[in-house]
């Protein structure tokens, strides 16, 4: 490092690469605002205590609120380095009002418990119910919120509502959001839980943080929107609810569909029903008048005679055909009885026999083809007789 003769711009960005390459990032630092400016959309200003200053800037704010110098906030972002003026600032993300900082680490902490336990996992979140028939709703019954709510889901779908009312914030207020949550969990008509209130301060919001606030919401078998304070507010009942509404009427309008879209779904439905009946009435229309002009249905009589001629017509074949087996039968009786006349059978009859010799079964008709002692086999009329020729 000694040995080398550095640039400024070199050196600049030697020093950078040092601060930004560190943990420097994603931090949150307590302070008071100084020589707050908005340029351009952005805001500029100093954080400062008793012992330094740092300088801030925040691209394209989202506050619900416009900081002031003098007011104590906490904020979060990352130190960079400017390059072109050589000094680091902080590149602020968020900024949260009031001395808050002991309270903020509690939140901070309590949501990595929580976080490691599993109790943000997506793989929990319960899906809401498409068209609920009873909400139940966890807010303060003098607030802004329950009105905001009634108000919207009155104009989008009106459904039945059930009040638990509590205290939204200060002593207690934790304790009675955990046992109306459970209470209507032991009721079988709710389909759906609405935990919320208006906007306020980090501290006005604490209840929301609250661990059995969170726990209770874990535990519930009814889905439930969290719709605590504004936009740009986050409680741990918003990590660990099923969904997450930025304010109360946006809770509402999560909770239940727009009717007028639902009539207009409905009328599409039925008009594309309409034109696919039509359509299928028009199609079976013209089958059936393609079948009433076949010549079947227009001219049956016809149909039908033709087949009564064409009956008769193989009738009076079939007789034919019958005649002559009547006749080919006669024939061949007569051709029996001759051929019964010729039989051998016929002669032997008549007193006639013929012999055989028992050695090999051969018909002999000469005295020449058998020899004394030889053994015969005789038939006649009515059986056989095996005999011994004697002389000859």
């Amino acid at each position: 490092m000694l040995k080398k003769i550095f640039t400024v711009g070199e050196i600049t960005e030697y020093i950078k690469n040092l601060i930004e390459g560190g943990e420097l990032k994603n931090i949150w630092i307590e302070g008071e605002i100084s020589n707050f400016r908005k340029a351009i959309g952005n805001f500029y200003f100093d954080l400062k205590d008793e012992k330094a200053l740092l300088r801030c800037v925040m691209f394209s704010p989202t506050l619900s609120f416009t900081p002031k110098n003098g007011m104590k906030v906490i904020v979060k972002g990352d130190i960079r380095v400017y390059e072109k003026r050589g000094y680091y600032q902080l590149y602020v993300k968020d900024i949260k009002i009031g001395g808050v900082g002991e309270l903020f680490i509690k939140f901070l902490e309590l949501k990595e418990k929580l976080r490691k336990e599993g109790l943000f996992d997506e793989k929990y979140k319960k899906p809401l119910p498409k068209i609920p028939n009873k909400i139940g709703i966890v807010t303060s019954p003098n607030g802004a919120a329950i009105k905001d709510i009634q108000k919207v889901l009155s104009k989008r779908f009106p459904v039945k509502i059930v009040l638990a009312p509590v205290r939204v914030q200060g002593e207690g207020a934790a304790e009675e959001i955990e046992k109306a949550i459970k209470i209507l969990n032991e009721r079988n008509d709710i389909d759906l839980i609405i935990v919320g209130r208006g906007g306020g301060s980090f501290e006005d919001l604490w209840a929301f943080n609250e661990e059995r606030v969170a726990r209770a919401i874990f535990q519930s078998r009814i889905p439930i929107i969290s719709a605590v304070g504004h936009e740009t507010d986050f409680t741990i009942a918003d990590f660990v609810a099923d969904a997450r509404a930025p304010t109360p009427s946006a809770a509402a309008e999560m909770a239940v569909p727009d009717r007028n879209e639902i009539l207009e779904w409905v009328d599409g439905v039925v008009k594309r029903m309409e034109k696919i009946l039509g359509n299928m009435f028009s199609f079976y229309r013209q089958r059936i008048e393609g079948i009433e002009k076949r010549k079947a249905f227009m001219y049956p009589y016809e149909i039908i005679y033709n087949k009564i001629l064409e009956f008769e017509e193989a009738m009076e074949k079939l007789r034919k055909q019958i005649e002559k087996l009547k006749e080919t039968r006669q024939k061949v009786e007569k051709m029996e009885m001759r051929i019964k006349n010729l039989s051998p059978y016929k002669v032997l009859e008549r007193g006639y026999s013929i012999c055989f010799r028992v050695r090999d079964g051969k018909l002999f008709s000469s005295i020449g083809d058998i020899e004394i002692g030889e053994r015969i086999r005789v038939v006649v009329k009515d059986g056989e007789a095996i005999c011994k020729v004697e002389k000859k």
